[in-house]
């Protein structure tokens, strides 16, 4: 983790800055503190050596901590915090001469992908770059290390995109796309007409100028160039994570799962948000009734998976069948079994308890393709709540072309709706990378996710259009 403390003349100054920079920050990677201004209401504007030093004792932690400096006194407090510091800590410490706000941000996007100390630096050091190139002010490069142009081969990938972005790529999508690419073992390149870029690095991202409607080019090579090719399209799709939408535009932007577009009428899919659940017996009862729910689930998994085996193959009746195991897990029994006669709760609430702490752990993963399981997780509880409540799922009786709506969507929830005329789903939150997704791809069924709150409001009846290949869903 690298630390980084903004030492400023002006505390408001240092808390604005920080606001920005949290824009792109990953606090697992890089942490900020502000040292700023003087304990003086009448005189607050200087800076304090002791609130440097502390500071620093905070980042202790930090394998690297980055001092940033604002004007001359700001250096001699941050000096002076050095000496007062002990020598062990000390040794950490680097001071950085980069801009203020320039260094802060590329600091920031830096640290936060996992660069190295020797890059971060780097990068802050090159930060007034990209605006002296774009003012047509002379560049100092007589201290640059001369940037050798990558040498790509035959076995190379290549992709491209148009940029939707409004304002282009500017500082918030560089360093996202920046952070993203750092975590690849791959070296990528990033093209936009006839100037080239790192694309590990959001100041030469910076320098490439790529506005709305141009047409820009990775190219990536090395053990992870698949991932980083498809890491690349997915953030595009998102638009580098802008949001891109406006109050004239009636669309919504998401990230496909497959290519088709497909018109239909919207549909809110309904949510049980309450479950009519037994009131607690005794521990013996409760744990009855959890085990009787886990078999019985696991019963309908593998009759489900036999069926669609048939019709879709081996690797959709897999997940269903992959399901049936994790229900089968003798800790996840002991687990609802220890909730139960330890705390006193019913089989609904210990299944509840458990399985949301398995979701939250799988939300945490890094790994984006495991992290999608947390759908599955939430979507096997709501199948044993619904089982425990003896409530029948409301199944919709529809008659015409339907684009499903909802927030999110499990696979046995999809299941639901393998025969009715639904043609499409949008949802506001859920994975590309999801089961439920790979399910719909093989079901013909186009999908959009992550496209935000804003579903929420689509009239029901409204006639949509979902598209995949542009990501977007577009009412009327």
């Amino acid at each position: 983790m690298i630390g980084l403390i903004i030492i400023s003349h002006s505390k408001q100054l240092a808390d604005g800055l920080l606001q920005l920079a949290e824009q792109m920050q990953n606090k697992q990677n890089c942490q900020i503190v502000i040292a700023a201004g003087v304990d003086d209401e009448q005189h607050p504007i200087g800076t304090d050596a002791i609130k440097v030093m502390e500071a620093v004792e905070q980042l202790s932690d930090a394998e690297h901590i980055i001092l940033l400096m604002d004007l001359g006194s700001a250096l001699l407090s941050a000096e002076t915090a050095l000496d007062l510091l002990d020598p062990e800590l000390a040794k950490k410490v680097h001071l950085c001469s980069a801009p203020l706000v320039e260094g802060t941000i590329a600091i920031t996007a830096a640290a936060s992908s996992g660069a190295t100390i020797e890059t971060i630096l780097n990068e802050a050091h090159q930060a007034l770059h990209a605006k002296q190139q774009q003012l047509n002010d002379k560049v100092d490069t007589s201290n640059q290390q001369p940037t050798q142009a990558n040498v790509f081969t035959h076995q190379a990938l290549k992709t491209q995109w148009v940029v939707r972005n409004p304002s282009g790529l500017h500082i918030r999508p560089a360093a996202k796309l920046a952070s993203l690419l750092a975590g690849f073992d791959a070296k990528v390149e990033l093209h936009n007409n006839d100037k080239r870029a790192d694309a590990k690095s959001m100041n030469q991202i910076a320098l490439l100028q790529v506005r709305k409607g141009d047409k820009i080019t990775l190219i990536a090579e090395g053990s992870d160039s698949q991932a980083a090719i498809n890491a690349f399209k997915q953030l595009a799709q998102h638009n580098f994570g802008d949001d891109i939408t406006t109050s004239d535009d009636k669309y919504l932007i998401g990230k496909a799962a497959m290519l088709p577009s497909v018109t239909g009428f919207a549909y809110h899919k309904p949510v049980n948000t309450e479950f009519s659940l037994p009131t607690y017996q005794t521990s013996e009862q409760e744990i009855t009734k959890a085990t009787q729910a886990l078999e019985q689930l696991q019963s309908q998994l593998a009759t489900l998976a036999d069926s669609l085996s048939q019709q879709y193959g081996k690797s959709i009746s897999d997940i269903f069948n992959g399901h049936s195991l994790l229900l089968d897990d003798a800790e996840l029994l002991e687990s609802i079994k220890q909730q139960i006669i330890s705390q006193h709760r019913t089989a609904a609430e210990a299944i509840m308890s458990v399985f949301a702490d398995m979701s939250q752990q799988y939300q945490q993963l890094d790994d984006t393709y495991l992290q999608a399981r947390y759908i599955d997780i939430d979507d096997l509880k709501n199948q044993l709540l619904l089982l425990l409540s003896a409530t029948n799922p409301l199944n919709p009786a529809l008659t015409e072309p339907t684009i499903l709506l909802a927030d999110n969507l499990g696979p046995l929830e999809l299941m639901r709706y393998k025969d009715t005329p639904v043609v499409g789903i949008a949802l506001s939150n859920g994975s590309p990378y999801s089961h439920t997704c790979i399910i719909a791809a093989k079901m013909g069924l186009p999908m959009l996710v992550n496209l935000g709150e804003e579903i929420q409001s689509v009239p029901e009846h409204t006639k949509l259009t979902l598209s995949a290949d542009s990501a977007t869903l577009t009412m009327g």
